[in-house]
This record gives structure tokens, C-alpha cells and sequence, in this order.
């Protein structure tokens, strides 16, 4: 087996010639490392990095971010997904500068306090801005060293990700902590993925335990694999003389909170007419005539963390346009 200090000299090797040459690398400061670590949680580089460009240029420091309204972060958020981020995000901001006047926390245990800094975003602010000895241990991290030191132990209990987290804590002393921190990043994504593992071309390849043993397939191993829930959304697009579409306002706490979105009917049958008629008299307290055409023949696909959700859309074309209506829904004009 590997130890440590051969492991962390491999490994900053190794990134010397791999290095990937993202914006927030070479930038120590608190505020924008911050951002791209929030950005990148549960997001690829490729999909995040023009979101982080757009927010630097509209949001340039934590002032500017503190005073944006929630809407403008949720705007400029849109399309990212997982929105309780940026919804933390805005709150952070907020907070830093009325807590600490604008200067981030410069150690681990004051960021982590912070709302939607985990374990994991703390360690990655703490050492690339303030070169803190805290080691990164996401499921990356998590994937690559379970793997090379064939860990037997499930990585989603706490004595599997201990195993791990103490070996990466005794390699981080031998080497600058933002230095080996990006490497073991970068190398769970580029090298030792989830699938198709790069094995050929691993410099641990001879120390690999798992490799060895042919079981890099089969680690890391886990106990509590969550079954991801299935969810059946009806979106319903207004329409009168094809001009208007009816939005509303999710402020419910579930997927899309705070989102302006076309109204939502959740169900799995086919009866779509009847559901969309109660919706309306219950709207309207009126039975207004309509007609349904379906737009996708297909229910979208779309599979996040924990839910897999289904989508179909109906264009809901009225008669008449109503006059009276609750105050959480509103007309706009094409």
C-alpha cells in the first residue's frame, strides 16, 4: 500500500502536467473561490464556468451580491438547477457583510457556520484562499481512494469516509494544501472516474490495491443506495387568441421554490381534463370552456439527486378570457 507522503509527491506531480486551467485557480480571493465552490456543487466545470464568468462580471464582490435582490440571484441562477444554492448563496452574502463587514471567515470552523458551506466547501475555501491544512473529500475524492487503497468499508458511513479522510489528512501535511487539494480534485474527475476509469494511464496504477485485485469496478462500495423518487408534473400553458400564458409563483417549499413557472398539476392518470378543469373553477370559482392539445407526445426525463421527474406540457386554450382571478397568478403578454 501506498503511503502518504508518496502518494501526495505522486499526486502534485502528476497535476504539474494535468492542470486544469479554470479562472478561480489562480485567484486567492475568498469571495470568488467562494462562488465557483457553490457553483460547482452537484454541477460539471463545463456547465458551471459561464455562470460564475456572468456572476463575477454582474456581482464583481459580496457587496454587490448582498445587495442584489433574491429574484435577481434566482434570475441569474436560472438554468443552474438545485436553487436552495443560490438562495444560501444570497444569504451568505448578506450575512458576511453585515457579520464581518464584507472580509470572509479565515478559518474552517467560522465558514462552515455559514449558510450552504459544508464540510467539504469550507476545506476547499480554507486552503485555497487561506492555505489552511484541509483536505477536500468529496465523492470524487471519496471514489479514487477508495480505490487505491481497496476500501472495504461503505464510503456513506462514517467509519468509511473516516478511513479516507485520514489518509488524505496525513498526505495534505507533505505539500502546499491548495495545491494537493486541486490536484485530488481534478484527478477524480479526469482519472479515476466513475466509469471507465483511466487505469492505463494512472501514475498510482502500480499501487493500486483495488486494480490489482480486479475490483476497481466493484469499489467503492456502498450501504444505503436511495431510491430516487418519482415525480409527475402537468405543466399547463395558458393561452387566449394566442397572446397570453398564465404564471405563477412557487412558493411552496419544493422543487423550483421562488421560480415564476406555468401552473403545475401533479398527477399520473390521463383524466387531464377533469384536472384541469377543477383547477380552473377553483381559480375562477367559474366553468370556462377550454381546449387541450398535447405538446409532447413523450413525457421529458429529467433525473436530479434524488428525484427522477417526469414532464408533459398542454397548451389550455380558453374561449374567453376570464376577468376575475386569485392574486398569485397573473397574465403575461407574449
Amino acid at each position: 500500500m501506498i503511503n502518504p507522503e508518496k502518494f501526495a509527491s505522486l499526486l502534485v506531480e502528476w497535476s504539474d502536467s494535468n492542470n486544469r486551467d479554470l479562472p478561480w485557480k489562480t485567484d486567492k480571493n475568498p469571495y470568488k473561490i467562494w462562488l465557483s465552490e457553490i457553483i460547482l456543487q452537484q454541477t460539471r466545470v463545463q456547465q458551471g464556468l459561464p455562470y460564475y464568468l456572468h456572476f463575477v462580471d454582474n456581482y464583481p464582490d459580496v457587496f454587490a451580491l448582498a445587495n442584489a435582490t433574491e429574484n435577481q440571484i434566482i434570475k441569474s441562477w436560472e438554468g443552474l438547477g438545485y436553487y436552495s444554492r443560490a438562495r444560501n448563496l444570497h444569504k451568505t452574502a448578506k450575512k458576511i457583510v453585515v457579520d464581518f463587514n464584507g472580509i470572509f471567515p479565515d478559518n474552517y470552523d467560522d465558514l462552515l457556520k455559514l449558510p450552504g458551506i459544508g464540510p467539504y466547501s469550507a476545506a476547499a475555501i480554507a486552503s485555497f484562499a487561506y492555505e489552511q491544512v484541509t483536505p477536500v473529500v468529496d465523492g470524487n475524492v471519496l471514489r479514487f481512494i477508495a480505490r487505491l487503497l481497496a476500501v472495504e468499508l461503505p464510503v456513506d458511513t462514517k467509519d468509511g469516509r473516516k478511513e479516507i479522510f485520514d489518509f488524505v489528512h496525513k498526505a495534505i501535511q507533505f505539500v502546499i494544501p491548495s495545491v494537493f487539494n486541486q490536484a485530488i480534485m481534478d484527478f477524480g474527475a479526469i482519472v479515476c472516474k466513475p466509469k471507465l476509469p483511466l487505469c492505463i494511464q494512472c501514475p498510482f496504477a502500480k499501487h493500486c490495491t483495488s486494480l490489482k485485485s480486479n475490483k476497481v469496478n466493484l469499489i467503492p462500495f456502498k450501504k444505503h443506495k436511495k431510491q430516487k423518487q418519482e415525480r409527475h408534473m402537468n405543466f399547463l400553458d395558458f393561452k387566449f387568441n394566442n397572446k397570453y400564458s398564465l404564471i405563477c409563483h412557487q412558493n411552496t417549499n419544493d422543487i423550483w421554490k421562488g421560480m415564476y413557472l406555468l401552473p403545475i398539476l401533479e398527477f399520473t392518470d390521463n383524466n387531464i381534463n377533469e384536472a384541469v378543469n377543477n383547477f380552473i373553477f377553483e381559480l375562477y370559482n367559474d366553468e370556462i370552456p377550454f381546449i387541450i392539445h398535447k405538446v409532447n407526445l413523450k413525457p421529458l426525463k429529467q433525473i436530479l439527486t434524488h428525484r427522477v421527474v417526469f414532464c408533459r406540457f398542454f397548451e389550455v386554450i380558453f374561449k374567453y378570457l376570464p376577468k376575475k382571478k386569485k392574486k398569485k397568478f397573473k397574465f403575461l403578454l407574449r
